[in-house]
């Protein structure tokens, strides 16, 4: 995209591509609310005594679990072919420095948090940046995001795109003296900017109506004249409630990024409300990389036409509405049990006599001839909640999470190896989801690993070229940029542990790998020590064992021959 020289041509094209990429957010957000009403209640409004059980919940909780697991997902660094062989001795210390870079940051807490809201949402957004020497990984909700195409499923196929944010005027104040040292502003435009820039409280995060909201109006007959009543209903059922209260004054903020076709990068503008445009630059410097966008987009779901994609809650909301329904009429009728109706002939029913038929061995007295009391009690069927159990089976089909990977067992399996082909063969649907979950991974490691290559200062040790010599020291800024950083043997998911182990084990049997290459492999705590024993003290007294053994088999052999030529 061509951004026009003019001032007031480029301001205009800003205002147009912000608009345009934000055109569907109030509907968005309309839907995100819902489906975060359901997934944290299990209905659509706050709190329905209705609602016994909310299955989304732990459905979308244990699908995340399958997907990610943040203590044993690790990442590998691979250089393309025309890198230089020196590189190869880097890799395992980079490969370090990634896996490190995303534990001390709590990006693998973040991420998994991402995951979690991108099933509810259909998507999430991560920001790395790089901020006072370390990693940063900032999560952005969808409804605070917008794209220019949504037909385009990728965020690196699109022209413009934009992030809306709130912050406090006080920190805004403090982010323009930062950048006034820094020489990049100065204080007329400081001082102009903050005489512009609006802070209000955000109706989302004020005080909302407390427990006592509703007001129900009767007309009450009195001796004056009929007059209107007002009578407060109060909401006897209280639930936590979750939302935030902010009462600092916000601005609004605005983060627009346009393709500049001219530079070949992004071109960044940073607006305040009401319109006031702080910064007009090019994506470089500190900002992150040039050329790339820098959002990653964590979608678990994705859709060939539809930029945010499916949400999983939203296909489970008919499954939850049912079974809702069904344990209302459940509710119901077992209630209808123990206190059922009463028909009654010849009595004047009063609350004694009501008490007494409620108690046990109570006793009533009447003297009307023919008098009777009816209890009216439902028939309770022999499998009442065999339709609760149909569904609830229905969500685990939805997900493709069978018995045999929830660890509940399988009818007619008779053994741990026929358990485990059926594990094998039913999480072909889980895997499938987990392989795009890792390609989300994969990209965020990767915009990691080009950040603490740009700026990090950190050294590190290579492996050594040669046996007897020590590795170089060196920084990131010295590897090739040519890589890619990928999940380490499917590491991310769970499904893939038992696979991996057993490869890990049947190529150390056939010699394919060595100790040390499994044990890197190998999902085991403490690894840097046990590597430490293992080339200290294992492979050594290895080595002497079978040195020696060789020396017993040589001197053998020897005094076979000896023998044989005294003969």
């Amino acid at each position: 995209m061509i951004i026009p020289k003019n001032d007031a041509e480029r301001l205009e094209l800003y205002d147009r591509l912000a608009r345009a990429c934000m055109v569907s957010r109030n509907a968005r957000k309309a839907q995100y609310d819902r489906w975060k009403r359901y997934f944290m209640t299990g209905c659509d409004e706050a709190l329905n005594p209705n609602v016994v059980v909310n299955k989304i919940y732990p459905h979308v909780d244990q699908l995340t679990s399958f997907m990610y697991s943040q203590e044993t997902t690790r990442f590998a660094v691979e250089f393309s072919a025309s890198a230089s062989g020196l590189n190869l001795a880097y890799a395992p210390s980079v490969s370090e420095a990634v896996n490190e870079g995303w534990h001390s940051s709590d990006t693998d807490i973040t991420f998994g948090l991402a995951l979690l809201w991108a099933w509810v949402y259909g998507s999430m957004l991560l920001k790395p940046i790089w901020r006072d020497g370390e990693l940063v990984t900032g999560l952005v909700e969808p409804a605070n995001f917008g794209v220019l195409r949504e037909d385009s499923p990728k965020i690196s196929s699109q022209e413009a795109f934009c992030h809306e944010y709130l912050i406090t005027k006080t920190q805004l104040a403090s982010e323009l003296r930062a950048a006034m040292i820094g020489g990049s502003i100065s204080q007329e435009r400081v001082n102009q900017i903050l005489d512009r820039v609006e802070a209000s409280a955000s109706p989302s995060q004020g005080e909302t109506g407390g427990p006592a909201n509703i007001v129900v109006t009767t007309i009450q007959p009195l001796i004056a004249g009929n007059q209107m009543m007002g009578g407060i209903n109060p909401n006897l059922y209280s639930a936590a409630d979750y939302r935030p209260r902010v009462y600092e004054p916000l601005v609004q903020m605005r983060e627009l990024y346009v393709w500049n076709s001219e530079k070949d990068t992004y071109q960044v503008v940073t607006m305040a409300e009401p319109y006031v445009v702080i910064w007009d630059r090019p994506l470089e410097g500190k900002m992150g990389i040039e050329g790339e966008a820098p959002f990653i987009q964590v979608c678990p779901s994705p859709a060939p036409d539809y930029f945010w994609g499916y949400s999983e809650v939203e296909r489970l909301l008919p499954l939850q509405d049912l079974r809702n329904d069904r344990m209302a009429q459940i509710r119901k009728m077992l209630d209808r049990q123990a206190n059922p109706p009463w028909d009654f002939s010849g009595y004047t029913v009063t609350d004694e006599i009501m008490a007494a038929f409620d108690t046990p061995g109570g006793r009533i007295a009447g003297d009307m001839p023919n008098s009777k009391a009816t209890s009216h009690q439902p028939t309770i069927p022999d499998d009442l909640f065999k339709e609760v159990r149909e569904l609830d089976a229905m969500f685990e089909e939805m997900s493709g999470v069978n018995n045999v990977l929830s660890g509940r067992g399988e009818t007619g399996v008779r053994s741990s190896g026929h358990a485990s082909q059926l594990a094998k063969l039913g999480s072909s649907r889980a895997k499938k989801r987990a392989m795009i979950v890792e390609d989300s991974l994969e990209n965020l490691a990767t915009y990691d690993l080009k950040l603490m290559r740009k700026f990090s200062t950190k050294k590190y040790r290579s492996e050594p070229v040669e046996e007897g010599e020590e590795g170089q020291i060196f920084i990131l800024n010295q590897i090739s940029s040519d890589f890619l950083v990928k999940v380490d043997a499917h590491s991310n998911s769970p499904i893939f542990v038992e696979d991996q182990r057993e490869l890990v084990f049947a190529a150390l049997k056939a010699g394919l790998i060595d100790k040390e290459s499994a044990l890197e492999l190998l999902d085991i705590s403490g690894k840097q020590l046990l590597r430490m024993k293992l080339r200290r003290k294992i492979l050594p007294a290895e080595a002497r064992a079978a040195a020696q053994k060789a020396q017993a088999e040589a001197a053998a052999a020897q005094a076979k021959v000896t023998k044989l030529g005294g003969r």
